[in-house]
């Protein structure tokens, strides 16, 4: 059923199910798992007094000194994740090179005879049973018997020595054993451990065992029945194997501690063996193999011949209600969320798909698990955006009221303030705006004709003739030029440094522009664009847009971009579409009148371009301080091809959404595009992260761009300081970005839609989106859409439109719901928390007999 499918699986299963070599797999396996925990206890087995990261002294002692920061990795990276997985995902999870080298290893290892001793074990309780041992395999020749004897022989005299290099270290206090615990005690601990682990180890093959046992046997034996009914009472099974795993793996770091030799360089060396013998002996492989026979296998054995009486163990109780304990605190449940993942990222589907042709899984939950995943990874989206938003905004606030941006000092820092908060509301309608008016366009006019009259103007205005296509490229001139304002408002001066926060990060927000990239992406553009996709009709209803439709118009109206129309052209004749109107065509006057724009555009923007390219290379920019102009050059020009992709793909992509399947198979690179993009919930995943990675390259663009002379400088070309000064306000950098970066490049896409999605950089480009909108550093947008729609009345247009009931402040979407959870688990907390610290301190005050019952009326602190 799997050969085709899973080749590697299948050489996995058809070495490791050939004869008895699933049980000598497990043996190996077994003593495998051991190693590596002794390996990795040695690996992250932090020296005495360690310290890290300015933690304070109890935290290094928990985590590195007691090694706790090494067991949780282990138990949930290296052992829960993947158990997760391969629980349901068997073909998948081993369908790899990785696994075939671990199943040859572990065999290698039950081969080498280092653990035979273990087979002792196993024929004396089937002659005190009177069971035969099962085999796949016929009897051993006289040859095999004599190698397999020789390997017992062997095996046992190994074992030996391990209990002895063991039990002398111990009682040397040579071994990794905290200190001031006396030998013979340590020798206690270590076998009692042992003694638990093992326990565990036989517990679950004994479980098993017995699980369809009839009732009536299982009650004549009233432990083992007790323990039966506690483990297999609802989800108890699954949450036994679970906490299971967690004691083990503990206990077996303990373990691995306490049975390592640690002998110094100066130190008499055990048995007077060489010193290279002693540090191989440091190594632990002594403490794996007394570990994986004594702690493991020999408790398996008992287990599966007795398992009854093995479960008739009173402690056997006490265990199962310590793993159940471990799993309900959850401290390991993150094992969960990295096996969602881990399942989404490596692309394992359940074995049902492959062997029953069930449907395949995609990226959306299937367990309630699964959902509840999902759900605790947007709250904690939300939660680290919104916490990344305010201390962008403060920061940001901080450094314009202690006047250290370049508008503050040059300004008052309250009309820096207005200003700034100015922009990024009309920068939101801006973003909000042009959605809602391109989605207006087929919608009948009349229908919002009374209920909306603001919304009338501006889709009168703007859908007239050919406007929608000249507010559009205004509009992006706009975009540009408010984020490139935005830039010199929130444009921290050299080593700015506020609320006293460290260097680093006053240098991550203040320095590098994180704070104001951040603040205009949430505030500023996501926010608007989450509404306005819905609501459009109520959010141009107001004179602000109206206003911002009459600017665009505006500055298309000047000429400032019409050299774009060069490029569009161009692209006509070679294609040999012609260029959709709505308008007759140009009179002689009109004619005249747009070709002197286009000349006045071209020469426009050639000067933008020289006075960039020497600022560049005068090295009187925002570039950042070391690189050299040639670099920031191509920089420069490498960043706004990656913005012009972006502005293109968004065209091209729905330009080829409904082309037929074949004639997109042609073109092999695009059609991978878009599958990818159009794959699930992609689209509108890419179109956010998009977003995101257009506003922070735009950001990065006008700090290059902008010409940054001081009053002491030579002029650029030798004009005047305020025709400098003029130039320093970024407007040349504006013009550059907008055609070059921007309005070009779309043209070309929807010139080309196939031929520019072939650019195999678009694949790379779309998945850094994705990841970009997947980490939710920008989610905070949603949250705030959340509370603009309820305090500005926002009413979805199907309201308007089709008389569908209206919004009220009860959520309407998932998006809503898991918000909505997020405040109230918000609330929940933080007055909990302060009911805490207020209960701590009250009572802190009456024990340190500082109240006044306490301290004035002398009542004893136990009767307060």
């Amino acid at each position: 059923k799997y050969t085709e499918t899973h080749p590697r699986s299948l050489k996995n299963a058809v070495i490791v199910h050939k004869g008895d070599n699933m049980e000598r797999f497990i043996v190996g396996r077994q003593y495998l798992v051991v190693l590596v925990i002794t390996l990795l206890n040695m690996m992250g087995s932090a020296v005495a007094d360690a310290s890290v990261l300015g933690f304070p002294s109890w935290m290094n002692e928990l985590f590195l000194g007691n090694g706790v920061a090494m067991i949780l990795t282990t138990i949930m990276v290296g052992q829960l994740t993947a158990q997760v997985n391969a629980a349901n995902c068997m073909l998948d999870f081993i369908n790899n090179y990785f696994m075939l080298f671990t199943s040859y290893i572990s065999l290698g290892i039950e081969f080498s005879g280092l653990l035979h001793c273990v087979y002792l074990v196993q024929m004396a309780f089937s002659k005190i049973t009177g069971k035969p041992i099962d085999s796949n395999e016929p009897p051993r020749s006289a040859v095999q018997n004599l190698f397999f004897w020789a390997r017992v022989v062997m095996s046992l005299a190994i074992l030996g020595f391990c209990l002895a290099v063991t039990l002398v270290a111990l009682f040397d206090g040579k071994t990794g054993m905290w200190e001031g615990v006396p030998p013979y005690v340590s020798v206690i601990i270590l076998f009692v451990l042992m003694a638990i682990v093992g326990m565990m180890e036989g517990m679950q093959i004994a479980l098993f065992a017995v699980r369809n046992l009839p009732e009536d046997e299982l009650e004549s034996h009233t432990i083992a029945h007790k323990n039966c009914q506690l483990t297999f009472s609802g989800q108890n099974l699954q949450c036994f194997l679970i906490g299971r795993q967690i004691f083990v793996a503990t206990l077996m770091f303990i373990v691995a501690r306490i049975a390592t030799p640690v002998y110094a360089d100066d130190d008499e060396n055990i048995f007077g063996i060489s010193d290279g013998f002693q540090a191989f002996l440091n190594s632990g492989l002594t403490g794996a193999v007394i570990t994986t026979v004594i702690g493991s296998l020999a408790w398996r054995i008992i287990a599966s011949s007795y398992p009854l009486a093995f479960l008739s163990n009173p402690l056997i109780y006490i265990i199962i209600r310590i793993c159940l304990i471990l799993e309900a605190v959850g401290i390991c449940s993150g094992a969960w969320v990295l096996g969602r993942f881990n399942k989404l990222i490596a692309g394992f589907q359940p074995d049902e798909v492959y062997l029953e042709g069930a449907e395949r899984h995609t990226s959306a939950p299937v367990t309630k698990r699964d959902k509840d995943i999902d759900i605790a990874v947007t709250v904690v989206k939300y939660c680290y955006s919104m916490a990344l938003l305010i201390i962008s905004v403060t920061i940001v606030m901080a450094a314009i009221f202690t006047e250290q941006t370049n508008m503050a000092q040059d300004a008052h820092p309250v009309a820096a303030f207005f200003i700034f908060w100015f922009l990024i509301i009309w920068l939101a309608m801006m973003e909000g705006g042009q959605g809602a008016l391109v989605g207006l366009q087929p919608v009948d006019k009349e229908k919002y004709t009374e209920t909306h009259p603001r919304s009338l103007k501006n889709a009168v205005i703007v859908h007239k003739g050919d406007n929608m296509e000249r507010f559009i490229v205004g509009r992006q001139y706009l975009v540009v030029l408010v984020i490139t304002l935005l830039n010199m408002m929130g444009s921290a001066v050299a080593d700015a440094s506020v609320l006293g926060f460290p260097s680093w990060m006053n240098e991550l927000f203040l320095g590098n522009g994180v704070a104001m990239i951040l603040t205009t992406i949430m505030v500023g553009q996501l926010t608007a664009q989450v509404n306005a996709a819905n609501c459009m009709l109520d959010f141009i209803n107001n004179y602000f847009m109206l206003f911002t439709s009459y600017i665009s118009l505006g500055i298309e109206f000047s000429g400032l971009l019409h050299c774009v129309y060069l490029v569009q052209m161009a692209f006509s004749k070679i294609t040999g579409k012609p260029i959709d109107s709505n308008e007759p065509p140009r009179s002689a006057v009109q004619n005249l009148f747009f070709w002197a724009r286009v000349v006045m555009s071209l020469a426009i923007l050639g000067f933008c371009l020289a006075v960039t390219l020497v600022a560049l290379f005068d090295g009187k920019t925002g570039m950042w301080e070391g690189v050299p102009p040639y670099v920031s050059v191509i920089i420069l020009f490498v960043l706004m091809a990656i913005v012009g992709m972006m502005e293109g793909m968004q065209i091209a992509l729905f330009a080829v959404r409904n082309l037929p399947e074949d004639e997109l198979e042609s073109h092999t690179i695009a059609h991978k595009n878009c599958q990818l993009t159009f794959s699930g919930q992609n689209l509108q995943c890419f179109l956010i992260g998009r977003q995101i990675f257009v506003a922070t390259l735009m950001f990065i663009v006008a700090r290059i761009a902008t010409p940054v002379y001081a009053d002491d400088d030579e002029n650029i070309f030798g004009i005047s300081d305020g025709f400098q000064a003029f130039l320093n306000s970024g407007l040349t950098g504006a013009v550059i970005t907008t055609v070059i970066g921007s309005l070009a490049w779309r043209i070309i896409a929807s010139s080309y839609p196939l031929a520019f999605l072939s650019n195999p950089l678009i694949y790379i480009i779309i998945r850094i989106c994705l990841i970009l909108e997947a980490v939710g550093i920008c989610s905070g947008a949603w949250v705030l859409g959340r509370f603009n729609k309820l305090i500005a009345g926002f009413q979805p247009d199907e309201v308007y439109l089709e008389g569908a009931e209206k919004h009220t402040a009860e959520p309407v979407t998932r998006r809503d719901a898991d918000i909505d959870r997020l405040l109230n688990v918000l609330k929940l907390v933080y007055s909990t928390a302060l009911l805490v610290f207020c209960l701590v301190v009250v009572h802190a005050a009456i024990f340190s007999e500082q109240t006044v019952a306490t301290a004035d009326m002398g009542i004893h602190p136990a009767a307060a």
